[in-house]
C-alpha cells in the first residue's frame, strides 16, 4: 500500500467518533464511520462500509477492503484490483479527515 497514515490525526478522529457518535450494536457511529475497540484498548477498528482500518499496540495498522482477494474478482486485473482497493483507502482517509475538520 502506498498510504502513509497519520496515526495521531486518525486516533483523535476515533476519539471523536466515540464521543460524539451515536451507539449502534457495532460500535459508536458518526457520519457513516463506525468505532470499536477491544476491552484492554490494545486495538482499535474505525470501519466505513468498504474499508476497515485496524490500529493495533505501538500504532501499527492494517487496511481491509470489501474485495479482498483478487482471485474472486471476475473480469479485473491484478493492477486494476490494487488502483481499486488503493482508491478505496484514499476514499475512507479522506472522510477521516473531513470528520476531524468538522468535530
Amino acid at each position: 500500500m502506498k498510504n502513509s497514515v497519520d496515526i495521531r490525526t486518525v486516533l483523535s478522529v476515533y476519539e471523536k467518533i466515540k464521543t460524539q457518535g451515536v451507539p449502534t450494536t457495532n460500535g459508536m457511529k458518526l457520519e457513516d464511520v463506525t468505532c470499536t475497540e477491544n476491552p484492554d484498548g490494545y486495538y482499535v477498528n474505525l470501519a466505513d462500509n468498504n474499508v476497515s482500518l485496524d490500529i493495533n499496540f505501538h500504532n501499527t495498522y492494517h487496511f481491509h477492503t470489501a474485495n479482498e482477494d483478487p482471485e474472486g474478482i471476475i473480469n479485473q486485473t491484478t493492477a486494476d484490483f490494487h488502483n481499486n482497493n488503493e482508491a478505496q483507502i484514499q476514499e475512507f482517509l479522506h472522510k477521516l479527515m473531513e470528520i476531524d475538520k468538522r468535530y
